[in-house]
């Protein structure tokens, strides 16, 4: 019975770290090896060196973040982005959205303003799209009730001074 054990115990080890001399074995966490054993060639015909991921639940679950959504092109941009290629794939359920569109926050005195802040300091984990600060003329173009000031500004005090990065992302 011990032996039989023990022979389960050196095939585990061998699946798990590979049957490779012990001086260049590399074991992987279960976590990694799940998910590399997620990974499924493609069927016979298909091109040579592709792979595909399945999952059980056919979705990465995404940890919880602030997701502060912006104006006009960008937040048209991100919509899309996130149905096509985000939302099919990642489980969003975590994420806290905010929306920060001139109206919104003119609709709601700046109050959502400051709970984005308030979510994104105790997740510490923000996405934000690009935001206008509206200028004298779009204040009436846009019909709000009165100029409101940068969120970022906002944003960084409420954050510690934390900077904003305005990186691009490459698809």
């Amino acid at each position: 019975r011990a032996q039989a054990s023990l022979a389960k115990e050196r095939h585990t080890a061998q699946l798990r770290c590979g049957a490779v001399p012990s001086a260049v074995r590399v074991c992987f966490p279960t976590r990694a090896l799940t998910m590399l054993s997620s990974l499924r060639s493609l069927p016979r015909g298909a091109p040579r060196g592709l792979w595909i991921r399945t999952f059980a639940s056919n979705k990465i679950p995404a940890p919880p973040m602030t997701y502060i959504s912006g104006e006009e092109m960008s937040w048209y941009t991100m919509k899309i982005i996130r149905e096509k290629w985000v939302e099919p794939f990642i489980d969003t359920s975590q994420w806290e959205y905010f929306d920060l569109s001139c109206k919104h926050r003119d609709d709601s005195d700046d109050k959502v303003l400051h709970e984005a802040v308030a979510s994104g300091f105790r997740l510490g984990a923000i996405f934000k799209e690009p935001t206008i600060t509206p200028s004298a003329e779009q204040v009436k173009q846009f019909g709000l009730k009165k100029p409101r000031g940068s969120p970022n500004g906002a944003m960084r005090r409420g954050w510690n001074g934390i900077t904003i990065s305005r990186d691009t992302i490459h698809i």
